[in-house]
């Protein structure tokens, strides 16, 4: 759910990791340094966080266009095929990948760097360098993709139930809605 959050201080929170993160990982600093310097020092950045937190396992994460990630809020967790991390309160988590790449998305957080999932390099849409980030503070968890250049889709339900999907993409990506009837529908009176 779309939901008015304060972007400035999980922004603040972002730019304190991401200070952080690249003083510890020299993988980090690597993604980092050629990504601002090919896009701009300000190309990192929180774009309307989406709250993950309170949602029914699991909410699918997918990266550039192929490279898929769950997470599951009753344990707090993002995972892919290859490693989990647990979301700790407080915590911030930047996905990427490394620079060079070595067909591996990671999530660097302050627990360490974590190898998360395979992504396919022959493909046309890989992830970002520095791609997405999860952030908790408090009580709750949030997405956002950080101005990747290659996109990200959310798909889950929210435990009112309410199903969603969000897409975080460039104007340049055409998405194409196909609506179906509903299976559900009240059924006439006579």
């Amino acid at each position: 759910m779309l939901i008015a959050v304060n972007s400035s201080h999980i922004q603040s929170q972002l730019s304190s990791a991401i200070s952080e993160f690249r003083k510890r990982y020299d993988t980090f600093d690597q993604a980092y340094e050629s990504y601002t310097g090919q896009y701009g020092a300000d190309s990192v950045r929180v774009y309307a966080p989406y709250k993950i937190s309170g949602t029914i396992d699991p909410v699918i994460i997918i990266l550039g266009r192929t490279t898929p990630l769950s997470y599951r809020d009753s344990r707090k967790v993002i995972s892919g095929s290859i490693g989990s991390l647990k979301i700790e309160r407080g915590n911030v988590c930047i996905l990427g990948r490394r620079e060079p790449p070595d067909s591996k998305l990671v999530c660097w957080s302050s627990v360490g760097e974590t190898e998360l999932e395979h992504y396919d390099s022959r493909v046309r849409v890989i992830p970002s360098r520095i791609h997405a980030g999860i952030i908790s503070n408090d009580e709750e968890v949030y997405f956002s993709d950080l101005g990747s250049t290659s996109g990200s889709i959310l798909a889950g339900e929210s435990s009112k139930p309410e199903p969603f999907i969000t897409l975080y993409a460039t104007s340049t990506v055409e998405v194409h809605r196909i609506t179906i009837d509903t299976k559900y529908a009240e059924s006439k009176k006579s």
